[in-house]
């Protein structure tokens, strides 16, 4: 489940709805923020309009008769006006007129627009006010016209509430346009993936499915059904001309062996000569055995062998390998040790293959491992992999060439005095990939530990 989690958020799908969801929140909080300060900033010009147009009334006034004209044109403006949170407050020297009770306190003579707020007892809240400042030049008074912001606090709470609200909205739809993008890229590249995960399990008949829309996912999928349709026909006239060269070869061996096996038996010929012949067999068995497993590689890693995939019991199929064994291990003095579970493990795959691999790995185990040793055989099962086992106490393999020795023709012996091809391990490996798995060489202190892991969620094509 981590990794899965890790693998998502790794994703183009996941990297490409992550920038969509923040570049459309951000526009969408951007609009809203706007919005929330352009009404503010709106509501205060026109606040700052209505107090510019009594001061300049009154200062107007005050030009043309004097302060004595202010005060009864302050007390006309209040009552003309009749707006209860317009106020004024005209000051000639000691003396206040205007409808509030006393110079507010919190004034600042240097500011000509600033905010204040006037007490109204205990029992009443202060009144927030936006007032406008007005100091006459070497006169004894000044003019304060301010106005009430009650419904200005209420506005601004509002749409404060507003634009959380509409903030949250924007965070909700921009996560869900985004998993809706993710949701259509996954879709496009499950198409592509689903072909890909086919073509690799041998089903190479199997395409991309294409819309129709003629966009780049339809374009991309055209281009990949070209691509295989290429790699099919590639595919087969390597099939084919691999078994015309099996045909070819194996028929004039199969008829040179005959011929030695025959030679074998004519009394005429020298027992010295008898045995060069025999020899000579041997030889010639081993070129058919190393041209089998090339071929069977070859259609391994090339997963063109799913036409033959059955329902397997690996269990049995492992029983039958020590089986045939049993007689080598008894004449070498080699004690095994299986682990063997008594239900039937079962799993879809080429039995033939399987079992060679099985055979492969038990071989080179009884080959290697010196008289009186010991060999462990374990089968087990972890979720969907089915997982062979096979430990020996020999000499094992160097941990440097532990990797090279699945690749072809790789002996650790490089004088090649040892008997065998440096295939066994290459086939093993080959159809593990064939089977989804893969397979490991340990050192087992001492000899090699040779671990195959095979899947059991495939399909028969």
């Amino acid at each position: 489940m981590l990794n899965r989690t890790k693998n998502f958020l790794r994703s183009f799908s996941f990297r490409v709805g992550l920038i969509f969801f923040i570049a459309l929140s951000t526009t969408l909080i951007v609009l809203r923020v706007q919005t929330y300060y352009q009404s503010l900033s709106t509501t205060y010009e026109d606040i700052r309009a209505l107090i510019n147009a009594h001061a300049e009334e009154i200062d107007q006034g005050i030009e043309k008769y004097g302060a004595s004209y202010a005060k009864y044109l302050v007390r006309a403006v209040i009552d003309d006006a009749h707006d209860r949170r317009l106020y004024l407050l005209f000051r000639d020297g000691k003396s206040l007129y205007g409808n509030l009770d006393a110079w507010p306190p919190d004034i600042d003579p240097k500011a000509v627009w600033q905010e204040i707020y006037i007490p109204q007892g205990t029992d009443k809240p202060s009144v927030h006010l936006l007032v406008k400042f007005n100091a006459y030049k070497h006169k004894t008074y000044t003019l304060l016209v301010g106005y009430d912001l009650q419904r200005v606090d209420l506005l601004r709470d509002t749409l404060l509430r507003v634009a959380i609200s509409n903030i949250l909205l924007s965070l909700l739809m921009s996560f869900i346009l985004s998993v809706m993008v993710i949701w259509l890229i996954n879709r496009h590249l499950q198409r592509i993936n689903r072909a890909c995960e086919k073509v690799m399990r041998g089903q190479l008949q199997y395409r991309v499915s294409v819309r129709g829309a003629n966009d780049q996912f339809d374009k991309l999928g055209a281009n990949i059904n070209g691509m295989l349709d290429w790699i099919a026909t590639l595919l087969g006239t390597v099939k084919d001309s691999t078994n015309a060269l099996a045909h070819d070869m194996r028929t004039p061996l199969s008829r040179h062996r005959l011929e030695l096996r025959a030679l074998i038996d004519d009394k005429d010929i020298p027992p010295k000569a008898q045995e060069k012949i025999r020899d000579a067999v041997t030889r010639v068995d081993g070129i058919v055995e190393m041209f089998d497993n090339i071929l069977n590689i070859a259609r391994a890693e090339s997963r063109s062998g799913t036409e033959l995939f059955a329902e397997i019991n690996v269990t049995e199929t492992v029983e039958d390998v020590i089986e045939f064994y049993a007689a080598l291990l008894e004449e070498k003095a080699l004690r095994l040790i299986p682990d063997i579970p008594a239900w039937p493990m079962r799993m879809i795959g080429d039995k033939q293959l399987i079992s060679q691999a099985i055979v492969n790995l038990l071989d080179n185990a009884v080959k290697y491992t010196p008289r009186g040793g010991q060999i462990e055989v374990s089968l087990r099962q972890e979720r969907e992999f089915i997982i062979v086992t096979i430990a020996d106490n020999g000499p094992g393999i160097p941990e440097r060439f532990l990797d090279k020795a699945k690749e072809r023709f790789f002996r650790v012996d490089e004088s090649r005095n040892t008997p065998g091809t440096g295939l066994g391990l290459s086939l093993v490996n080959a159809v593990a990939g064939l089977h989804h798995g893969t397979l490991v060489l340990e050192d087992n202190h001492p000899g090699l530990r040779a671990t195959l892991t095979i899947s059991t969620n495939m399909a028969i094509s």
